[in-house]
């Protein structure tokens, strides 16, 4: 059951039919709620509106439960929830990423196609890493923050919570970046960020408090 059925969550659902793990995919998504809008996306179903009450239905006909939503605080909203309502998160992995054996995947976490994650990386609850990203040894990806395609981060870095790491962005080795800081694409990132704020630029300059 995946909760959100826009462009992520459509992403989720393509590479978990890949996986063959899943007798059924099927969405929540509040566009149910609008009848002029269909309610079978990319050949699988939209059950219901995303909701509380609504989510509970499903506990007995889906033992899997993952969250779509793009937004990074959202998306650990629901996954906290759908967690307490006992259904198993699993991290959604497509075949063509590259993964050490000595990486952690914590749960709801998704791992888009051709990644790369080295040796001793962590990669934290609820993070999105994206279409060819690359995380070097001994890395960490904070809860609920989003690599974009094309982010290359190299060994040693230290990502917070909730952040957003633009595509194409680069950021050199031993770098400690804050919570819910958005670094714009194209980004060289060459010195420590501190919580809270929005960088561009090559090198990265402070554009404002996100």
């Amino acid at each position: 059951l995946i909760i959100g059925s826009g462009g992520h969550g459509r992403v989720v659902a393509d590479v978990a039919e890949k996986l063959n793990k899943f007798e059924e995919i099927s969405f929540l998504d509040n566009n149910f709620l609008n009848k002029d809008i269909s309610r079978v996306v990319n050949n699988k179903k939209v059950l219901g509106e995303i909701s509380i009450n609504n989510i509970e239905k499903f506990t007995k006909n889906f033992s899997h439960a993952f969250c779509g939503i793009g937004d990074n605080k959202l998306r650990i909203k629901w996954l906290n929830i759908i967690n307490k309502m006992g259904f198993k998160i699993p991290t959604i992995l497509d075949p063509s990423a590259h993964i050490s054996k000595y990486a952690t995947l914590e749960k709801g976490s998704f791992i888009n196609t051709n990644v790369v994650i080295q040796c001793n990386s962590i990669i934290k609850f609820g993070s999105i890493l994206n279409t060819s990203c690359t995380i070097d040894h001994d890395s960490i990806i904070g809860e609920g923050t989003h690599i974009s395609p094309g982010a290359n981060i190299a060994g040693n870095v230290n990502i917070g919570k909730y952040c957003w790491i633009g595509i194409g962005s680069k950021i050199i080795q031993n770098i400690r970046i804050g919570d819910n800081v958005t670094v714009g694409g194209g980004s060289l990132v060459l010195k420590d960020i501190p919580n809270n704020l929005k960088v561009f630029g090559s090198p990265i300059n402070v554009i404002k408090d996100n």
